[in-house]
This record gives structure tokens, sequence and C-alpha cells, in this order.
């Protein structure tokens, strides 16, 4: 392994720690909340009918479900951070 970390080192979340970024933008969206709801349902939909536990992706689901109804459904999924921050 490489150690290297995707979200960190091209697409962090944490605001102003990187240039053009959505994070550094108020999560202007690069792939919406509403979209990551979509994926994760049909993920979960999925592992489901395959009979896999899949309490990881539930948990994800019901997260960004969450911070989708609160209104962040148009913004970049990144700003899952600003949710879990208020936990």
């Amino acid at each position: 392994s490489s150690g290297n970390n995707w979200s960190l080192q091209v697409y962090n979340p944490w605001p102003d720690v990187m240039a053009g970024v959505p994070s550094s933008n108020n999560y202007q969206p690069g792939f919406m909340v509403d979209l990551m709801v979509k994926d994760l349902g049909l993920a979960c939909e999925v592992a489901e009918s395959c009979g896999l536990n899949n309490q990881m992706g539930k948990q994800a689901m019901a997260a960004y479900s969450d911070h989708q109804g609160e209104g962040n459904g148009p913004r970049d999924f990144s700003s899952i951070l600003e949710w879990v921050k208020a936990q």
C-alpha cells in the first residue's frame, strides 16, 4: 500500500485546505448529496437482495439522508463533514 488518501490529497472535505475543491467554495457541487443518496440507496438494495449484512452502507445512507433532509441535497457530497461536526 502506498498510504495515499484520495479524499485528503485531491478532494479534501475540510474548507480552505485546498484551492479549487467544493469545500473551499461553500460546497458547490461536484457530486451532489442527492446523487450520493440515490447511489447509496441502490447499493443497499443490491446488498439486501444478495442477503448481505450491509451495516456500514445503511449507516452511510442514514447519515446522507439526514443531511439531505436538512436541505443539503444540491451541495457537494463532501459537505457531510458539516453534518458530522454537528453530531
